[in-house]
Order: structure tokens, then C-alpha cells, then sequence
């Protein structure tokens, strides 16, 4: 019998990048501590992280794991929702996590934007420019590779994930003036999102955590 190892996931108390490490634990049944950081307690915190910054992920009580994708993989892994023994699915799944992960990034640059009016014009031009096309090419990949409703072959993984929470930032947060039905004309990603959050643990998950 395989022996779970401890797990505790260290967090900002939102989602955002910690969230579907996660889920994909939550999902797969693993038992982890949901460690949520507090604001005033970070600046001691951050001395004792791997890079100086969160997720982390701590094994056994002793090994610490940071960046959120390696975090998502080993937690998929253990979740059995990242095909590690198949090396081709692996890095169909790693494509829709990496393609998101870009796109987090250029919404995440219009958050350091102090001045609103400029902050407002950039979330404007993500909405109007810069997504739609991402999204699109997300779409079509999703309907190439997959074998129903899901991101890549016929049950869900961690890049399901992935496309469930950023998908969920554009219904429950508000980035004005990008619409929250910005997703909603891409069937196969609405697809994806309606299935992972159609999972009895994410339904639960959700009434516990979200705000």
C-alpha cells in the first residue's frame, strides 16, 4: 500500500495561482493542510520560502516545493489527474496550463497599475484585443485533443483545472470593464468549466471557500 505523504499548502486566503493545487487535491481525495496566509504575518514568512514567494507546498514536514505549475503537476500526480507515464498526454496537458499561465500574467501586470483610468484601459485591451484570440486558439485546441468534455482525452486533469479557475475569475471577480461573459461564446472551454464545477467535491469545495 502506497503510504500519502503530509501535505500543507501554504496560500494567500483568495485563489488565484494557489487554487488548483487545490482543487486537484480536493479532487483526487488527497488530505492536505490549507494553510491561508495572513497579510501582517508574510514578511517573516517569506525569509523561510524557497524564492520569497507563495504557493509552497510542504512534503512530510520537511520539504518545501514552490511554483505554482510544479506544484499543479505533483499535486495532479498524486491526484491521478496528470498523466505522468504518458509523456505526449503530459505535455498536451502542460500546453493549456502554460497557454493559461500566460494569460495570467498579462492580467496580473494590470493589478501593479495604481493609476485607474490606465489600469481600466489596459483590462479594456485584454478584453477587446488581446484574450478573444487566446481564447479562441485555447477553444480549438480543447476541441482537437479532446474526447468529450475535457481539455485532453476522456477524463479530467489538472489542465481542466486550470481552465475551471481562470474561467472563474471572469464570473466571480471583477475586472472592469474586460465583461464576465468574456468566456462565454467559447463552447468547448464553457464546457470544461461547467464539468469540473459540475464535480460533486468542487460543488463542495466552493460552498466552504468561495467568497
Amino acid at each position: 500500500m502506497t503510504v500519502q505523504p503530509s501535505l500543507k499548502l501554504t496560500y494567500w486566503d483568495i485563489t488565484a495561482r494557489g487554487e488548483p493545487t487545490r482543487l486537484a487535491l480536493t479532487i483526487g481525495g488527497i488530505p492536505f493542510e490549507d494553510h491561508r496566509v495572513a497579510r501582517s504575518d508574510w514578511p517573516e514568512l517569506k525569509k523561510k520560502t524557497p524564492f520569497g514567494q507563495i504557493p509552497v507546498l510542504t512534503v512530510n514536514g520537511v520539504t518545501q516545493v514552490a511554483q505554482s505549475n510544479g506544484l499543479l503537476r505533483y499535486a495532479g500526480t498524486l491526484a491521478g489527474l496528470y498523466p505522468a507515464a504518458d509523456p505526449l498526454k503530459a505535455a498536451l496537458v502542460d500546453q493549456v496550463v502554460l497557454h493559461i499561465e500566460d494569460m495570467y500574467n498579462m492580467l496580473y501586470a494590470t493589478f501593479v497599475e495604481e493609476n485607474e483610468e490606465r489600469r481600466k484601459a489596459a483590462r479594456k485591451a485584454l478584453g477587446d484585443e488581446r484574450f478573444p484570440p487566446m481564447f479562441a486558439s485555447l477553444d480549438a485546441v480543447i476541441a482537437k485533443h479532446t474526447g468529450g468534455k475535457w481539455c485532453v482525452g476522456d477524463s479530467m486533469t489538472v489542465a481542466d483545472i486550470g481552465v475551471y479557475t481562470f474561467v472563474s475569475y471572469f464570473k466571480w471577480r471583477d475586472f472592469s470593464p474586460m465583461p464576465k461573459t468574456l468566456t462565454d461564446s467559447y463552447p468547448h472551454i464553457m464546457g470544461v468549466f461547467e464539468a469540473v464545477g459540475a464535480h460533486p467535491r468542487v460543488i463542495e469545495w466552493e460552498a466552504a471557500h468561495r467568497k
